[in-house]
Order: structure tokens, then sequence, then C-alpha cells
């Protein structure tokens, strides 16, 4: 991805050749070869409703990246449509991410910015009509290049195609089509290089660097600054309103009441191959949760029972089941999403063989498995530092898969449940359908009033 960027960087250089000359935006829109302004009219009408397509397609693809990488869900989305064509397989892939952000943030960015552009083109201004389709022109190349880039990933490399990225590759081919037609007759190579140019020249005049119209261009730079910035916010924006729909469930009590009874095979012996819990097994409250060690959500629901089981003491009993969202020992898994899942929950259970359990969920929902810290190399070597444990009795443990079979269970007992996504919780065998804070400790407090009568 990295190397297609700097290559198309490269290329626009390239086609440039010199810059546009000392009068900067002075000589944009005069021409050698004349153009129809109507078509070029009828061409940017046409790129703001494209634009405003990117716009749509980007953000669903930038909700199901946010959704998926958190686990916000676990079951097919809406365009799960088979195994070849799954979008949540693409958008939560490791390709879906260039430089720590969304590739879905960059379409946000481009066609937020492409729409900008369409809005202030006019035929007499400081953006002509001229100079708004070669800069269209230039730019949806670029896209256009780049969305046959990610074809190919998704094809040699994910084994999946996206039917929301495939939509945006062709906003991005009819965005090219149409400016180049518009621009006819001028041939192709040289309208390139009039986009790059004026690109350039707008930039040298928000920068000061050349005379032009520096009010209206360095208004627009702000403007655009302020797209980019938005583009840049927007998953975070998402994944807290996705945690705020939790939060603001109106009747969170009625809905846990509704839900089906159920009844989990708790092995709560004390053995090693049994679950791990804290508490008193004959307290008024009874938690079960499922959780997966690589899931950011389910580290955010970590500190939160933390803070309430602390807050109740003495009067919960607290399960901890694993549910990797990880093909490669999760069944249920039709794709792979979280890689070192399975990997993270056998080492905490081989950590509990040493007695060293609950430490070792303290330490896995700390660790970024983007930076290598959850791969068996990095538990086995830093994990067993950090909470000295025997390392070659986690060498051993790890490699005999003694609690394979028990990690199945717990992911049947949640596949049996109808679990969804993680985290997930039942209280008292019901299950918590918006598991945030306010909502859990109000179930918490249903219960204990219940309980005192």
């Amino acid at each position: 991805m990295v190397l297609s960027v700097v290559f198309s960087g490269a290329l626009c250089y390239r086609i440039v050749g010199k810059p546009i000359g000392k009068r900067g935006l002075a000589n944009l829109g005069t021409v050698v070869m004349k153009v129809d302004e109507s078509r070029l009219k009828r061409s940017r009408l046409l790129a703001a409703l494209l634009s405003v397509c990117g716009i749509a397609l980007s953000y669903i693809a930038l909700e199901q990246h946010v959704i998926y990488v958190n686990g916000f869900e676990a079951g097919p989305s809406f365009c799960h449509i088979n195994e070849h064509f799954n979008c949540e397989a693409v958008n939560a892939s490791e390709w879906s991410s260039l430089f720590g952000l969304p590739v879905a943030s960059y379409g946000m960015f481009f066609y937020s910015a492409l729409l900008l552009a369409s809005a202030l083109a006019r035929s007499h201004g400081f953006l002509p009509l001229r100079a708004w389709g070669s800069l269209t022109l230039g730019l949806s190349a670029l896209a256009s290049f780049l969305s046959l880039v990610l074809f190919g990933i998704s094809e040699l490399f994910i084994g999946a195609l996206c039917l929301i990225c495939i939509g945006l590759y062709l906003v991005n081919f009819l965005l090219f089509a149409s400016a180049w037609r518009a621009l006819r007759p001028i041939p192709l190579r040289e309208c390139l290089r009039e986009g790059c140019s004026t690109l350039f020249s707008y930039i040298k005049v928000a920068l000061g660097l050349a005379r032009g119209d520096g009010l209206k261009v360095r208004g627009t730079a702000v403007v655009v600054a302020m797209i980019a910035g938005v583009s840049i916010l927007l998953p975070e924006i998402i994944f807290e309103r996705l945690l705020a729909k939790m939060e603001n469930s109106v009747d969170a009590v009625t809905a846990w009441e509704r839900s089906p009874l159920v009844s989990f095979s708790l092995d709560l012996s004390g053995g090693a191959f049994g679950d791990y819990y804290q508490g008193d097994l004959s307290a008024p409250l009874k938690i079960v949760e499922f959780a997966d060690y690589e899931c950011p959500a389910c580290r955010g629901m970590y500190q939160i029972l933390h803070d309430l089981l602390a807050k109740y003491p003495g009067r919960s009993l607290f399960v901890f089941k694993n549910y990797p969202l990880d093909k490669s020992c999760n069944p249920q898994m039709q794709r792979e999403l979280h890689e070192y899942a399975c990997t993270a929950a056998l080492f905490s259970r081989c950590a509990g063989e040493q007695g060293k359990f609950w430490e070792s969920m303290e330490i896995l929902f700390s660790k970024d498995a983007e930076k290598g810290e959850l791969t068996l190399q990095s538990l086995t070597e830093k994990g067993s530092e950090e909470l000295s444990l025997d390392k070659e009795g986690i060498v051993e443990c790890m490699q005999s898969q003694r609690y394979a079979k028990k990690v199945q269970k717990d992911i049947a007992d949640g596949a049996a449940a109808g679990l969804m996504g993680t985290p997930s919780i039942w209280i008292n065998g019901r299950y918590v359908a918006e598991p945030s804070a306010r909502n859990i400790e109000k179930i918490f407090k249903v219960v204990l009033e219940r309980a005192a009568k």
C-alpha cells in the first residue's frame, strides 16, 4: 500500500514535469485548445453526485470497519454474500488501514474535497471550470489507480471482495471517465499534466509562495484542513456513537428481564480445567462474561466490570469465559478477524496453571496486537517475564495445546447461548443487550434490592 502511494506520487511528478509559471493562478483557465464549457458544467454536476455517493459508501465502509475491528458484532453483515464477496473480511483486515487510519477515512476526505471543488467551480472565479476539470481528472486518475491496487490486494492477499469497495472503485472510474470526456479533445497526458500543475499552483498560493487570489485560496485550504480533521476523527466518533447507543438505552432493566433465561454448565471446582471465577459462590449477583483479549471493546468492558465488582464487594460472583474471534480455534468464525486471540486465550489458561490467570488477563487487555505484543513468541518471552512465570512451563503448556478443548467448550457455550459479538455478558442467566457501565449497574441494583427483601 505504501509503495503504491509512493509510486503514484512519482508518477504525478513525472507527468507534471515543470511547475506552472510565475503568473501563478493567472494563467489557469486559459486554453490552447478549447473545450466545450457546457460539457464541463454537466461533468461538474455528475462529479458532485458521484462525490456524494462516494461519501455515503465511504461512511458505510468506515462504520463496518469500526464495528468488526472493535468486536461490536461477530455475525455476518448485510454485505456478506458468500466467502468471496465478504465486506467485513476486507474492512476488518490489516489492509483496511494505512498509517493507523482506516482506508475508508481517506475516502471520506477525498470525496468531500471533490464535492467542495465541484461547488466552487465556476465559469468565472478563482476555480475556473477548465482548472476544475483538469484537477478532477488528475485526482480521479490517482484514485482509479489506487482502486486497481486495492482490488489486487483483496483478491491476492485477503481472498475476498468488498461490494462497498467495488462501489467506490466504480465511482472513481466514473469520475475519471466523466472528466476526461468533458476535457476532450485535449490529450490525456496534457490533461493530467495540467491537473497536477493546477493542484500544486493552488498549494503554492495557499502557502504564500505564489501570487493569486490568496484570500479565497487560503480560506478554501482551511475548509479542506477541517475536512481532513473530521475524516481523521470520524472512526473515533463512530466508535463513541456505538458505545453511546448502549448508554442511551431507556429501559435496560426491562430488556434484561425479558431476555431468555440461560443455564450455563459451569465448572467452579477450582481445577485447572474448570472455569475461573472471582467472588462468592452464594452471591446474589452472578455474572458470566465471554470476551476476546484482542477486542478493544472487551478492554473497555474489563475496566467497567473491574470497577463495578470492586464497588459491590462480597455480593457478586464473576465467571470469565473465552470467546476468541479467531478462525484458528473458533469454528463459528467464517473469516479471520483477530489473528492472535486464540493464542492469547491459551496463554491465559497456561498462566492460570501457575496461579496467574487474573494477572494475565490484566496484561493481555493492555497489549496491542498490531505491535506484535500478542504473538506466541512475545507472550512466551515478554509475557512470561512480566508475570514472573516459569517460561519453560509456559512454552510446554502452549505447545501441548492441553487447554484448547476448554477454550473450544467456552466457544460452544457462547454459541449455544446465542452470542453475537464480544463482549457478551449474562447476569443471573439473562443476557445484557447493551452492557454499558450505567446499564450494568442498574441491573446490579435491581438484583440486590430484590435479594434484600
